[in-house]
């Protein structure tokens, strides 16, 4: 789990990989943090890896936007 606070931007950035999104309270501890981070007018991006490959759905998305 990476936990980036971007001051700058008033954003803060949690990355989970595969293993940490099926952690018992993971979503407890995301809402929490979201709301904590709203007090103070911060948002909570939560990115969560997935378990396709990368390069197939890059290509696949190119593909669709050409």
């Amino acid at each position: 789990m990476r936990f980036i606070v971007r001051n700058d931007k008033r954003i803060a950035e949690l990355w989970l990989t595969n293993g940490e999104q099926s952690y018992e309270g993971i979503s407890d501890f995301i809402s929490e943090k979201s709301a904590e981070l709203g007090a103070k007018n911060y948002r909570l991006a939560v990115f969560r890896s997935g378990s396709r490959s990368l390069y197939d759905c890059t290509e696949g998305l190119l593909h669709s936007n050409l």
